[in-house]
């Protein structure tokens, strides 16, 4: 709270600094930001739905590089993740924390129009972006797929008109990180017109070797990044009226320092059954009770958390002495076709091709006994939609169809006594799983003005899931003499391999604006999201639940918006009530990671506010709140826990932001701070004490200078300057006697340099 504090003080003497240099001048307008979230350009406040975006400008002033940066200004959006090979989006609560390659998470991603349905690939390098969009709630009619939660979107630039045009930045900052990206494109005749892109990165990592016993390790760091990404962009006018967009994109990253934790020894509660800090015993002297270590080792100013030295998984030999890693191959292609036609009639038809290829070595005890965990997963997707519309006149609508064909080939390993039992470390449990899934859907949407400012939306959506899955799970001890035996078979289960679903999603809202600056309306959404499998690594079935089963949900929502002080104040706000059918939710028992369901509630409500009282003068200010509650989950014994939250969602959270720009140098010189507070929650389903995460704040600040032809520029900025700690991610390991946990990036100072033209 200290901490909170004193950062609270420090932002109101700096913005009060500022406050002293304003000018006498006339204010200036809020900038109007243009969204797809009704798959057409609206202003966002004309839109009834509950949205957070940002402009290319506005996320270059955030310094937003990858897909997870944009949880800091964004109400009841938070982030679960142990690396770039597993990345959830918590929106409103609602999240999928299962780490398995298989699932899909309930808040959907799109890229350029494009649905990533692997969680896999969801963390990427962000570069050359035209706006990112972010949509609270079930948006089920239009976007289809797994949208209960709601949906991101992220919009790269496309080709411009110019002849030449494009951008070199270069970036250096601690812990060894440097990227270089940029961007070139230009017309090639009246008609074609091209654009590349492109961005390298590496980073050492910010968790520094150590062992929790202090014997010294010699392992690298680690939670850093080695990767290159590359897009290229071609529109073709085929004609007046029809537009062909290709965009095809690679990323590569290449053995990145990752597959580390921090373990804390923990022990089990005889009461709830749940790991508790407080009844844990120090291994080393027998004693307890033992405090969660929440301060790391420190000596340089750094972070000094445990980490592995090198280790070998024995089964193979190309691992031996490897540090944990992950190498991950990213290709996809992205073919739209727009045609108008008299009337304000528009076809879309977007193709999608997506290949995605990873290999993944963790040290799962971090270093205090063999624990290697591995996974290898291929997974490819092909989509098609088609779209027709029209957006003009007192009657709009919209109809489309909508086909996936996904495939995920994964494997996955455990080895060694520390997690199989008995003395053994050459022991291994292998999973072999394939899922073959295809999904196609019919949907429409018409809005009609009932009557001068009132406009009534409805929405209905058929989807249909058929998968099938394969899998199989071998033993094997080799050195000890056990040869590769098959333990279990999926086969021998009849009727727990296949899935046919088939559901509808619904959308009828209720907009008024009693003024051209204000919008009220009243929604109701029903969400559906399909079954899958929790395909068990640790070599516990549970057949009862290794299928889950699809969950419903019923959304209402109340929200507002509008515009006042001449255009320069914006207050935009929305209440919600959510009630869960079949909640799939996530937690550990038997040492198995599975997804149950239960009945669920929740909520909440978000408010942004933001206001330009002088030209180059700008706040932001957010707020979200939620109130969840799960009927039962399972503990780590198996048995039931009651009246759980939501993992990731504390019942408060703000963030704020603060930037005044003025003329000076010749040029513009700018100073920005922005930060979160988020309330006490818990990072797991089961809310045991060690996924307990206390309340904690996060603040940035940023100098920069731009030359006065906009060209050259320049940025001095600090992430996190309190140091705060406080973690992404937890599992609660509590049965064998430890948890794993990764903490978020300690404070960094570093440089951005930029040119245009």
């Amino acid at each position: 709270m200290n901490s909170i504090k004193s950062s609270l003080r420090w932002l109101c003497s700096a913005l009060a600094a500022l406050g002293v240099l304003l000018p006498p001048i006339a204010s200036a307008q809020i900038e109007e930001i243009i969204v797809t979230a009704q798959k057409r350009d609206e202003s966002i406040q004309d839109v009834g739905i509950s949205i957070s975006a940002f402009s290319a400008k506005q996320l270059e002033e955030l310094g937003v590089k990858n897909t997870i940066d944009i949880t800091q200004q964004v109400p009841g959006l938070h982030l679960f993740t142990y690396s770039p090979a597993f990345t959830v989006f918590s929106l409103r609560g609602i999240s999928q924390n299962n780490f398995q390659d298989n699932l899909e998470a309930p808040v959907a991603v799109y890229l350029d129009g494009a649905y990533i349905a692997s969680m896999n690939a969801l963390n990427m390098q962000l570069f050359d972006m035209d706006r990112v969009e972010v949509l609270r709630g079930p948006q089920g009619t239009l976007f289809g797929r797994n949208a209960t939660g709601g949906v991101l979107q992220f919009l790269t630039h496309k080709a411009a008109d110019e002849e030449a045009n494009g951008y070199l930045e270069a970036l250096a900052a601690d812990f060894g990180a440097y990227s270089v990206e940029g961007a070139f494109g230009g017309a090639f005749s009246d008609t074609v017109r091209g654009r590349l892109a492109g961005r390298w990165e590496t980073s050492d990592g910010y968790v520094e070797a150590g062992n929790a016993f202090g014997v010294p390790a010699t392992g690298r760091d680690t939670n850093g990044a080695n990767g290159y990404a590359m897009r290229g962009n071609l529109q073709i006018d085929a004609s007046d009226n029809v537009l062909v967009d290709l965009t095809a994109a690679y990323a590569k990253d290449d053995d990145v320092p990752t597959g580390v934790y921090i373990v804390t020894f923990v022990g089990i509660d005889p009461v709830t059954g749940l790991a508790s800090f407080h009844d844990a015993i120090d291994p080393a002297t027998g004693a307890g009770p033992m405090d969660f270590p929440r301060t790391p080792i420190t000596g340089d100013g750094h972070h000094h958390f445990t980490a592995s030295d090198p280790f070998a998984l024995s089964n193979d030999p190309s691992l031996v002495n490897k540090q944990p890693f992950m190498d991950r191959e990213t290709t996809s292609a992205t073919a739209q076709i727009t045609a108008d036609f008299d009337g304000g009639v528009e076809f879309v038809s977007i193709t999608n091709w997506m290949e995605m290829d990873k290999f993944y070595v963790e040290d799962a005890a971090g270093g205090l006994a063999f624990f290697p965990y591995n996974t290898i997963t291929s997974y490819d997707q092909v989509s098609q939609e088609f779209r027709l519309a029209n957006a003009e006149g007192g009657f709009r609508w919209q109809l489309g169809a909508y086909y996936l064909d996904m495939k995920w080939d994964t494997f996955q390993s455990v080895q060694g006594a520390a997690i199989l039992g008995g003395t053994s470390d050459t022991q291994k449990v292998s999973t072999f799983g394939v899922i073959d899934s295809r999904n196609w859907s019919v949907f429409g949407q018409i809005e009609y003005d009932i009557a001068e400012n009132w406009t009534l939306i409805t929405g209905l959506r058929w989807s249909q899931d058929d998968k099938e899955l394969d899998m199989r799970r071998v033993f094997e001890d080799v050195p000890q003499g056990v040869p590769p035996t098959e333990v279990f078979n999926v086969d021998d289960f009849p009727g727990i391999d296949t899935i046919d679903y088939g559901d509808w999603a619904a959308r009828a809202q209720l907009n008024w604006k009693p003024t051209d600056d204000a919008l009220l309306y009243l929604a109701y959404n029903r969400g559906i999201k399909g079954g899958n499998w929790s395909l068990d690594p640790l070599g516990v079935v549970e057949v009862a639940s290794f299928q889950h089963d699809p969950e419903k949900l019923n959304a209402y929502e109340l929200g507002f918006k509008t515009d006042f002080l001449g255009g320069r104040a914006r207050l935009n706000g929305a209440v919600y009530f959510y009630d869960y059918n079949d909640y799939q939710a996530f937690s550990i028992f038997n040492l198995t990671p599975q997804v149950t369901n239960s009945d669920a509630e929740s909520k909440g409500g978000e408010l942004e506010f933001t206001v330009s009282p002088a030209a180059g003068l700008d706040f932001v200010l957010g707020a979200a709140y939620i109130d969840s509650e799960v009927d039962a989950v399972p503990d780590v014994f198996g048995g039931t826990i009651t009246s759980v939250e939501f993992p990731t969602a504390p019942e408060l959270s703000f963030n704020i932001l603060g930037r005044y720009e003025w003329p000076a140098l010749g040029g513009q010189l700018a100073v920005q701070v922005d930060g979160n507070w988020n309330d006490d929650q818990f990072l797991e389903g089961s809310n045991s004490d060690a996924s307990f995460e206390p309340s904690y704040s996060v603040w940035n600040g940023r100098l920069s200078y731009g030359t006065g032809n906009e060209r050259l520029g320049i940025a001095l900025w600090v992430k996190n300057f309190t140091d705060e700690e406080y973690r992404v991610y937890n599992l609660d390991l509590g049965l064998i006697g430890f948890i794993e946990q990764v903490f978020a990036p300690p404070r960094q100072y570093g440089v951005t340099m930029s040119y245009h033209w």
